[in-house]
Order: C-alpha cells, then structure tokens, then sequence
C-alpha cells in the first residue's frame, strides 16, 4: 500500500473550543452574501446569516445539476490543483503563520502539526479519491456522470442527495477535508461548518479556489459550489439550517449532547435531509505472546503520541493474550521506544493534568496493577499492566478528569488468557464509566500470531469494532475502507436505477 493509500484518518471528533487566532469570516467565492457578526466568547465572528443560507440554497439545487454535466475528471482536476497550490504554498513557508495558529488551538506539538499539514496534498490526491468513489457506489465512479451498466440491461446513476451541510469538528484537519470533498465532487452544493479549532486551516485550504476559478469554468463552478461558515452552537443560522432549510443531506461528526440537539432539530425539517452521524470512537491494541516484536513494540509507542491518542483508531487501551510476565516484558519495551519517539513529540501538560495522572498511577498501583511511568514532564507516558481485568474505572470514581479525553500517552494492558474474553473487554468498552462519552470501538490493531489472527477475525467482528488492521499503523486509513462502517460516497448519493427491457414473466395471465 502507497503512502498516499493510506492517509485517509479519523479524529475523534471533539471541538476543543479553542480560540482562533484571527478573525473568524466565512469562504463563499460565488458572490455576495449576508452575514451577520456575533460574539463568541469575546471574540467577534461573521457567520452567514438565515438570510445568506436561504439566498444560498436558493441557488444550490440549480447548481448540483451544472456539476452533474462536468465531466467526473474535470471535478477531479481542480481538486488535484487544488493540492497543488498547497503544496507550492506549504514549500514556500507561507502557512509558517498557519501552523503556529494550529499550534495553538490544538496543543498538538509542533513536529506533529508540521507532519498534519504535509498530509493535505496527499489527502486530496486523486488517484485515492477515485478508489473511494469506485469502492463507495454501485456503478463506480462512471455512474456519477451517466448510467452505468451493473448488469445486463440493468443501469445506475448516483446523483447528489444535497444540498449538504456538513457540520464538522475536531482538531485535525483531513477529518474535515474528506467529508467536503467527497460531498463536492459526488456533486453536492456543499455547506461546510468547521470546527473553530481548524477554522483557519480549512479556509485557507479552500481559498486556493479563488486563484483557480479565473482559469476554468470547472473550478468557477465548484468554488460557487462551496460555503465554508462558522456557526456557533447558539446560532439562529444553525437553527434555520437544521429545522426548515431546503438541505437534502447532513452530517454531523461528534457526540453528546450535540447529537441529540441536531437529530431533534432536523426531525422538524419538512425537507427530510438524510440524516447520518459520525460519533466518538476509540482503539484497541492486541497483542499475542509470539507476535510480540520490537516492530509491534515501536509501533505501539508510535501510535500513542501522535495526536495524542485524540483519533478514533488511537489505542487507548490494550489486551495481552498471554502470560503476566510476558506482557511486562513487552511494555518496557513500548516504554523504552516511548521515551525515544515521545521526546521528539515534546508536549506541554498543565499542572493539574500532571497532578492527576501522578494520582492515577497511585490507585492503579493499590488495585494491583504494575505501572511504569516517565518522570519527564515533557513526555509524561504511563504504562499499566493489569491482571484479567482493567483498573481504569477505579481511577475515574476518584478523578473524573482522567477521561478519555484527559489520558494523553496511557496506556493500560490488560492480560487475558484466550479470545472470548478479549471479545469481552472490547464488547465492554462503551459500557465503562473511563469510555464515557464514547459510541464504541472503531479499530482493533492487531499483533498475533496466525492462528490467534484467524481467530480474531471469526469471533472480533461481532464486537460492533469497524477495523482490523496491524498496530504498527492503525492510525492510517485507506481510500477503499468504509467510514465507521458505511461507504463515504454513498452517502452523499442517491441511486437512480434503469431497467432498459422487461422481465419475462415466468407464469402467464
């Protein structure tokens, strides 16, 4: 698999709230709009008004019909230049700016922002965006264009099922990236709210179509094609949108309780928008004694710095299939590569986050857990190895801010005699007060010998987990994989069927 195969990532889905640095104005390139200011926080932030939306989608439908006449290649070419112009951009230091905006927002260290925004131009990458339509639709990616022949005499033709409003969040960037492409080039009207944290690196992506749109009808087109606004949570444009406006589509990446306001909201809609989410989720290690390597051991550590354990496949905890002592040998190892790679991941904690992760250390030590731990203040990681059942929930009746979202480089082994109870413990995962807030496991990395592999694989996919992948990379993503178990492209579409004879009927009237 290429590197560009495997780019294709998901965040957890989590708005920080994190400020922006500068003004926060919506990206529409087809004209203009209404706006309205509001205060955020302090902050003054322009949104496109309940006027701009409806002056917006009145023109939205006329739209979708022009991109079905371009050409699937055209749509594909301006988002190829698309990459382009980041990348000529990003080489010439002009997004220095950027990344010490994102830096800030996200408290991501500054190596892994750097390898974030090296990551936009792969993920608009064609070649893999066409892998997607052609896993994603019946039909493939010609039936976006025309009717294509399924069977003999049988046709499809997928049409946009927008206008699509896209309500987006999280700190990483390609997240976003992917639902708004897809959405774009499937040929929706697409209006896209990110979150405030990544505001300014998805506008600037975006804003490479106000250079392209005086070189081609095809990127004119696809620039009228795309609204990128903030709207808070309190806003009377993200009301209208979601109770009465004309959208076909809406998806929504995050949990509670926003999830349940939206689905509320849009149960009002008289349109009746196809209506899908995209919850938290999280990742799951497993290890088998034999299949126990360095690779696995560096890998491990790989994936628990990177975004911080943020993403939805990020391992936030871990099952040993073995002996105790086999299990302790293997996590000094993931401790001795954590120290390496996570000094090159320097992170800046709070003292309070610092307090409670020293005091979780403390009940997890008392609940008979072995911990190993870091004393670097910079790269604070803690490793606890627990006989046949976790411990972490015992740390939560204590301290609550040691959540999923508070455990950043922790990681709990947990070691377990067979497979049964490993489909336990991740059956388990959503139901633990240390997972609140979580939907379910999204990705289980595996390092097994053969014979545990094929086993995982007939008794794990009843878990409810999408994922199967190897530890050393489970934070990468390729173009063919369903999202969280639905095919991306699908759901922006509509399939259109054509029979071009009769069936004979086998009985006579």
């Amino acid at each position: 698999m290429g590197t560009a195969a495997r780019l294709w990532r998901l965040a957890r889905g989590d708005d920080t709230g994190a400020e922006a640095g500068s003004m926060i104005e919506p990206l529409y390139l087809g004209g203009e709009i209404a706006v309205v200011e509001r205060d955020l926080a302090g902050e003054k932030v322009k949104e496109i008004s309940e006027e701009g939306i409806a002056q917006l989608l009145k023109e939205g439908r006329e739209l979708q019909r022009e991109l079905c006449d371009l050409p699937l290649e055209e749509r594909l070419g301006v988002v190829q230049n698309l990459a382009e112009i980041w990348r000529e951009r990003l080489a010439a230091g002009e997004l220095a700016g950027l990344k010490l905006d994102l830096q800030r927002n996200t408290g991501y260290p500054s190596r892994l922002i750097d390898m974030e925004m090296s990551l936009v131009a792969k993920a608009l990458d064609i070649e893999e965006i066409k892998r997607n339509l052609a896993s994603s639709l019946i039909g493939g990616k010609e039936s976006l264009y025309s009717f294509a022949e399924v069977t003999k005499g049988e046709y499809i033709r997928n049409m946009p099922a927008g206008p699509a409003l896209i309500i987006a969040s999280g700190n990483s960037i390609i997240p976003t990236l992917i639902p708004t492409v897809i959405s774009l080039v499937t040929g929706n009207f697409t209006f896209l709210k990110p979150s405030i944290t990544n505001y300014n690196a998805v506008t600037e992506i975006f804003s490479g179509l106000r250079e392209l749109m005086s070189k081609s009808p095809a990127a004119r087109l696809m620039a009228r094609s795309l609204c990128v606004s903030y709207l808070g949570h309190d806003s009377p444009g993200l009301k209208t949108a979601l109770t009465s406006s004309p959208f076909g589509v809406v998806n929504y990446w995050g949990g509670e309780p926003g999830r349940s306001v939206v689905a509320a909201q849009v149960a009002q809609n008289p349109w009746h928008p196809k209506l899908f989410f995209n919850g938290p989720l999280t990742g799951v290690a497993l290890i088998g004694k034999g299949a126990d390597s360095e690779d696995v051991a560096r890998g491990l550590a790989m994936n628990m710095v990177i975004y911080e354990q943020q993403l939805c496949s990020s391992p936030t905890i871990a099952a040993y299939l073995g002996e105790y002592n086999d299990a302790l040998a293997f996590a000094e190892r993931v401790g001795t590569h954590l120290d390496a790679i996570g000094s090159t991941f320097n992170t800046e904690v709070s003292n309070d986050a610092l307090f409670v992760t020293h005091s979780a250390r403390k009940i997890l030590a008392l609940k008979g857990s072995k911990v190993l731990a870091s004393r670097r203040t910079d790269n604070p990681w803690t490793l606890a190895i627990s006989p046949s059942r976790s411990n972490l929930d015992e740390v939560m009746r204590s301290f609550p801010s040691f959540n999923i979202h508070g455990r950043r480089r922790f990681l709990e082994f947990v070691v377990l005699k067979d497979m049964i109870q490993a489909l336990d413990l991740i059956s388990s995962i959503p139901g633990m007060k240390a997972y609140t807030g979580i939907d379910k496991v999204q990705t289980v990395g595996m390092a097994l010998p053969e014979s545990m592999r094929r086993e995982a694989l007939r008794l794990l996919p009843s878990s409810g987990a999408y994922r199967f992948v190897p530890i050393e990379d489970m934070f990468m993503r390729s173009a063919v994989e369903p999202y969280d178990g639905m095919p991306l492209a699908a759901l922006f579409t509509y399939a259109v069927y054509e029979r071009a004879r009769p069936i004979p009927l086998e009985v006579g009237f």
